[in-house]
């Protein structure tokens, strides 16, 4: 088995959306930049002022990605702060969104500048139907090896972690799960959320982490204990917040950003440890705002985005970066055991077996 332990550890949207996130007219475009220097954050040169001004000149760029809009918002509006370049954000689940990058660059009409998304399977289609073009970050970008991905067709850019959570205000604390075993327990029958295997990376991801670490016995009794099956986390995410289940199995940063807009969730870390899942940014091909295009890339890479992904309690890549946070509580450290994250080929290897399972344990047919 080969397999990654980090540290541990959005509210989904069922819709696309899209919304312009930036500086209005009157409003600051970002840092000055120095003849010669170009954009330069905490000592990393993000672009040259070539690529700064090219980008600037564009105003804006389409992204397309599957993470959750709250938390990509967050992400958006730094960038902006940070470059005075806006972003045009299009937001699906993973599974829907792979479908229309595929419809669209078949067409030959692909809309997007930018690409996100989870799913080794899911990530490796768009790659294949040639909808990412490969594009350097600066030099200087200490990235783990696997962080660079086919020539840099596109880059792994934050692991997400897929966790227990529950409505605090439903769940006395004394009663509250602390462990994925404590949720067997009798008193969670019929209270208990999950999101179908195919929704994309993450859902794949929680399965091979429950079938390798926690056996097939505990899926099997997940099953028994009649949890509702929603086809995103965002359902399970809503459904939860209004306490119509109790608790699940949801995405820390998905859960933070509910928290956020004043749902009565809380996340728990696990004794067993959590699953993790790994989100994947590249150019578009045939971007039309190639330049911002690539400044949001080299700034998701940089020291600045990396730390600013990790405020929404997802996990950086980079190792130079600090462990993340969920607002004020702290996750567990890079190292300790907690976060499970098995590689691109074990994923692959795996995924549609697991899948296969999944639906007939859970006698899922939809």
């Amino acid at each position: 088995m080969n397999i990654y332990r980090y540290a541990a550890a959005g509210v989904s949207v069922v819709l696309a959306t899209a919304l312009l996130v930036g500086c209005s007219a009157d409003e600051p475009v970002g840092p000055e930049i120095t003849a010669g220097e170009g954009l330069v954050i905490e000592g990393e040169v993000i672009a040259d002022t070539e690529l700064l001004q090219a980008a600037r000149e564009e105003g804006s760029f389409v992204f397309y990605t599957g993470a959750s809009e709250q938390s990509e918002t967050v992400l958006a509006e730094k960038f902006a702060e940070d470059t005075g370049v806006q972003v045009d954000l299009v937001r699906l689940p993973p599974n829907r969104l792979s479908e229309r990058i595929l419809s669209e660059q078949g067409a030959g009409q692909l809309g997007a500048d930018v690409i996100r998304t989870s799913g080794e399977d899911l990530t490796l289609a768009i790659a294949e139907s040639g909808a990412f073009a490969p594009h350097d970050v600066p030099e200087g970008y200490v990235l783990p090896d696997g962080t660079k991905i086919d020539d840099g067709a596109y880059y792994r850019s934050f692991d997400r972690v897929y966790t227990v959570v529950y409505n605090n205000q439903a769940v006395d604390e004394a009663d509250a799960p602390k462990s994925w075993e404590d949720l067997l327990d009798d008193t969670w029958k019929g209270k208990l959320g999950i999101t179908q295997v195919a929704a994309g990376g993450s859902t794949a991801a929680l399965t091979r982490f429950q079938l390798d670490e926690l056996g097939e016995d505990y899926l099997r009794g997940y099953a028994a204990q009649e949890p509702r099956i929603f086809d995103s986390s965002g359902g399970v995410t809503d459904a939860l917040s209004r306490g119509e289940i109790s608790a699940a199995s949801l995405p820390i940063a998905t859960a933070y950003g509910a928290q956020v807009e004043g749902a009565p969730i809380t996340i728990v870390t696990p004794e067993e440890g959590a699953a993790a899942f790994s989100y994947y940014l590249g150019v578009a091909a045939g971007a039309d705002s190639p330049n911002a295009a690539a400044l949001f890339v080299n700034w998701s890479m940089s020291k600045a985005g990396q730390s600013a992904s990790g405020q929404g309690g997802d996990y950086p890549v980079r190792e130079d970066v600090p462990a993340p946070r969920a607002g004020d509580q702290e996750l567990p450290e890079v190292g300790s055991g907690f976060l499970f994250r098995y590689d691109a080929e074990e994923t692959l290897d795996h995924v549609e077996a697991d899948a296969a399972l999944w639906r007939e344990i859970f006698g899922y047919t939809g």
